[in-house]
């Protein structure tokens, strides 16, 4: 997600549900887009990477990147990610309290926002929701139901893990 110096996170963002043995050795090219054109040459912007457990919406681990040169209209930044096999300490940029509980973000917990998430999903900001397995769409309301209707078809412990394509 694209977040400025005030640690406002803006509403372009990209939400990708990685699976490790389909998903290790591909790139992944993500666009996001300054919140005005021309953009804000006062601000200084970054992009910001969390990473959650799609099972328990538990937060697992970030990675803050800076933009190089600020003052150029397109930047492009390439990095490599190892995500830990172990989640990380709670990240600073975000309350460890879901929205259902709270309604803030930002370093502090200080940035209040209404949020039109499902009770059954995790609240990022006003615009970010981060849905359970069982749950799809822009707010999380829509049940998605593949799961539940294949009567446990995996084996040995396996988890059914429903992919939008």
């Amino acid at each position: 997600m694209l977040i400025d110096d005030q640690e406002t996170i803006y509403p372009y963002h990209e939400q990708i549900t990685y699976v490790p043995k389909r998903d290790c050795q591909k790139k992944f090219n993500i666009y996001l887009l300054y919140p005005h054109r021309p953009k804000n040459l006062s601000s200084n912007y970054s992009v910001r990477i969390d990473i959650f457990n799609k099972d328990s919406l538990t937060y697992w681990a970030s990675w803050h990147l800076l933009i190089p040169f600020q003052f150029l209209p397109v930047n492009r930044i390439a990095t490599q990610l190892f995500i830990p096999a172990t989640t990380q300490q709670q990240f600073e940029s975000s309350c460890s309290v879901s929205c259902g509980q709270h309604g803030y973000s930002g370093r502090q917990c200080n940035i209040q926002h209404f949020c039109s998430c499902s009770s059954e999903s995790f609240c990022l900001t006003s615009s970010i929701c981060l849905c359970s397995m069982q749950r799809s769409g822009r707010n999380c309301h829509l049940t998605r139901p593949v799961c539940q209707s294949l009567n446990n078809s995996c084996e040995n412990n396996g988890l059914c893990i429903p992919i939008d394509k």
